[in-house]
This record gives C-alpha cells, structure tokens and sequence, in this order.
C-alpha cells in the first residue's frame, strides 16, 4: 500500500501541469475555430464580421450573432490568459478588443496576434491584415 501511495502521490505533479497544457491547447483550438468561423461569414454574407476579444471575462464572441439565441462565442478556462498585440504597437492592447473582418475575408486594421497562456507555456495565433490568413505559432 506504502509503494502505491507513493507512485500515486509522485504523479499528482505532473498530472497537474499536463490538465494545463490540455486546456490551453484546447482554448487555442476553440479560438482559431472561432477567428476562422468569423472570417468566413464575412465572405459567405458578404457583410462584415467583428469578433469582440474581452480579457477580463475570459471571453471571445461574434458580435454580429448576439441576437441568435446562442451566440458563437469561446470561454477561456480560468487557467487561460488572452492579450491582444496589435503590428506596430509596443504594448498590448488593454481592454477587449474588435477584430473585423471584411468581405474579402481580410482583416480591416493592421495585422495582429492573440496570445493565450497559462502559468508556464503560450500560443500565439497571429491574423495576417492583408489576407486573412490565421496561423499559430
């Protein structure tokens, strides 16, 4: 029981950090989901599509689907931390930020990224202005 006990309690630790990794792959996943879902409205209904960044509720949505009865939005864990960069700016952008999306499928504005992190590791997912284009680093 003693030798059980002590593999069990040796990992705990580890178990531990790697729930992290998972929920912060997780958020990275469910917000470029959101960033490509976004941009492809925009195209589809030839309108744009903003999507609000709020880092204080931990949250991203669709602006232009408040009125459905369930917006497309992403909830970060609480153990997940969003800043938005903007290209050309030396600080991140404080308070929630609107990317939009034009009919073209490009972003309006200038190039930006999303950081996520967590306690020890981060994903940046960075929006291309010209094209569109989301990528993760």
């Amino acid at each position: 029981m003693g030798i059980i006990g002590l593999i069990i309690a040796s990992s705990v630790p580890g178990m531990t950090g790697y729930a992290r990794q998972v929920r912060l792959k997780a958020a990275t996943r469910e917000t470029l989901g959101l960033l490509s879902l976004a941009r492809s409205m925009a195209i589809s209904s030839r309108s744009t599509r903003t999507v609000l960044v709020n880092p204080e509720a931990h949250e991203l949505l669709i602006e232009e689907t408040l009125d459905e009865d369930e917006p497309k939005r992403v909830r970060l864990s609480s153990g997940v931390e969003v800043e938005v960069e903007i290209q050309g700016q030396s600080a991140p952008v404080s308070g929630p930020a609107r990317l939009a999306f034009q009919p073209s499928g490009s972003l309006s504005g200038r190039s930006c990224s999303l950081i996520l992190s967590n306690d020890t590791k981060q994903q940046t997912i960075t929006i291309t202005a010209a094209t569109g284009a989301i990528s993760v680093k």
